[in-house]
């Protein structure tokens, strides 16, 4: 996330902000092109294996989401 972060201009400087933490695992929920929300899941070994965690969750649901 926050090699992202670095890569992104508008989000490069979320990482300066006193108390605020950038971490892997939160992915957008998306009907289209619209975000409706976000899932995030913490406790794996790595944040890439958090978010693998929360893509395969929003898999499981994304017909019921149309």
């Amino acid at each position: 996330m926050w090699e992202r972060s670095q890569k992104n201009p508008a989000a490069a400087n979320l990482v300066h902000i006193p108390g605020y933490l950038l971490l892997g695992g939160g992915v957008p929920v998306k009907v289209g092109n619209e975000v409706i929300g976000a899932v995030g899941v913490g406790g794996a070994p790595g944040g890439q294996l958090d978010e693998q965690c929360a893509v395969a969750g929003i898999a499981k649901v994304q017909e019921q989401l149309r």
